[in-house]
């Protein structure tokens, strides 16, 4: 019984770390993909994990605020055909550089590198 509580522990703490690690990260990636407001940030990331992973709303605007006040995304208001103006947020050349520069020299060597783990011993 120890063993099952050990491993839901260590997960949910794993969870909580690499969403706090890579949110920001994620969002700059869907965001250069098109401009979105907080709302439909927190949708796509549900759409592109299958509706597995989603994010407070609180904690996607405190990213968005992060990333805005050292320019790596601007805002701009716009008109809502379905209720209130939204805040719609755009990559900046300088969050592209940053996007760029990380999934480089971090994301990919990681991603590759474990992908060859996970087909090595996980692939049967």
């Amino acid at each position: 019984m120890a063993f099952k509580a050990n491993v839901e522990e260590t997960l949910k703490l794993w969870n909580k770390e690499y969403k706090k690690g890579f949110f920001a990260y994620i969002t700059l990636l869907m965001l250069k993909e098109k401009t979105m407001y907080g709302f439909e940030i927190n949708n796509r990331f549900l759409e592109v994990t299958g509706n597995r992973i989603s994010f407070q709303a609180s904690a996607i605007y405190q990213i968005l605020k992060k990333l805005s006040s050292k320019g790596f995304v601007k805002a701009r208001w716009r008109k809502s055909d379905k209720g209130p103006n939204r805040k719609y947020y755009t990559i900046t050349a300088a969050g592209d550089q940053l996007l760029r520069i990380f999934t480089e020299s971090c994301v990919l060597p990681i991603h590759n590198g474990v992908s060859k783990m996970v087909d090595k011993y996980y692939s049967d």
